[in-house]
């Protein structure tokens, strides 16, 4: 039963069931075992991943103990470990979908494309129609740069499995692209319904809020996402925007800090640092990071947008206002939408602008 409950999402009512068994049976491996479960998905990770290896030790191994065990290490972000304890399960109880399925998460965390899609063909061949390996063909296609692949394969997997995770975080992030708000609000809600600790789905829910102007609701949606993906910098950067559109530059600094510290090369920090800089009136600094940015990528958003304040600073209005032009009319950037874009153009710049020039 609390198995088939897991399998349905229902989670609060596993949790209540472990909760009323005496205390003689929920220190039983098997209710330990369904705990842990419920910690990884809370998000106590490292809690969980103790309680599983203290199992082990206790001689009570199996393959879906270890499963879990890597998924708990992959949620820490130690993908070594999470891939040496997958060579010794299968090597021990053998290959199966949900491992391979695993092993193809590990590979998507480590960027290796080709090797995600080669594990969820295998994942595809020992259980065919899995709807995880099917979902996260879509995901690893997203995040590969393949959109259209992505979204033809996501939709096909939801027609069958609607509740399918990384499927509708596919589905709903290709929404949030075209700025079609109310698919990706759905497709989001749908996955915090099942999987509320989930970063990508509260980042993505996020900035549907922003794009409706519910300024306050997104910077509340996205502290949490931070802390479920710190390492995820294309959050920090909508936390940053959103601090940003709500006035709180000092705050949106920091966030563009925590960015930096993950990638020290990425164009859009160093354009939003350099927006940052701008706004306090530190002009020669805004600058530099400015000139940084654009050379790491030349149609930075972040950094034409510091460029566009450099502009007015220098007296140079009519290529600043022309440089905006061009930055609306592409649609600004995922999560934002034109009349934010123009709003902060107006606020920030008149504010830079009042400041004294260094």
């Amino acid at each position: 039963m609390i198995d088939a409950l897991f399998a349905e999402g229902r989670h609060q009512e596993v949790l209540g069931i472990l909760d009323g068994l005496v205390p003689v049976v929920s220190n039983a491996a098997g209710v330990r075992f369904r705990r842990s479960r419920l910690g990884l998905l809370s998000g106590t990770y490292e809690v969980s991943e103790n309680v599983l290896q203290q199992l082990v030790a206790e001689g009570h191994h199996s393959a879906a103990i270890s499963h879990d065990i890597a998924f708990a290490q992959l949620c820490q972000r130690r993908t070594r470990d999470a891939n040496a304890t997958l060579d010794a399960t299968v090597q021990q109880f053998g290959d199966s979908a949900e491992l391979s399925v695993l092993r193809a998460r590990v590979a998507l965390i480590e960027r290796d494309y080709a090797r995600a899609q080669a594990a969820l063909k295998q994942a595809l061949l020992l259980e065919p129609g899995q709807s995880t390996a099917w979902g996260l063909q879509a995901l690893g296609s997203l995040d590969a740069g393949e959109t259209e692949r992505a979204e033809n394969t996501a939709l096909a997997c939801l027609a069958l499995h609607p509740d399918q995770h990384e499927a509708l975080l596919a589905a709903g992030t290709i929404a949030l692209w075209r700025q079609n708000v109310d698919a990706a609000e759905g497709y989001f809600r749908r996955a915090l319904s099942r999987f509320p600790n989930s970063g990508r789905a509260l980042s993505g829910y996020a900035q549907a809020l922003m794009l409706r102007g519910l300024l306050d609701q997104a910077k509340l949606q996205l502290e949490q996402a931070v802390v479920a993906m710190p390492d995820h910098i294309g959050t920090w950067h909508a936390l940053a925007w959103v601090q940003l559109l709500l006035g709180d530059g000092e705050v949106a600094r920091v966030s563009y800090e925590r960015a930096y510290a993950l990638d020290r090369n990425f164009a859009e920090t160093h354009g939003g640092l350099a927006t940052i800089a701008m706004l306090d009136g530190r002009i020669s600094e805004g600058e530099e990071s400015m000139r940084r940015a654009l050379k790491l990528d030349p149609k930075s958003f972040n950094g034409r947008y510091a460029r566009s304040l450099w502009l007015e600073s220098q007296g140079e209005t009519e290529a600043a206002n022309a440089l905006m032009v061009e930055l609306t009319s592409e649609g600004g950037m995922p999560g934002i939408g034109l009349d934010q874009v123009l709003k902060l153009s107006q606020g920030i710049r008149d504010r830079a602008m009042r400041k004294p020039r260094a």
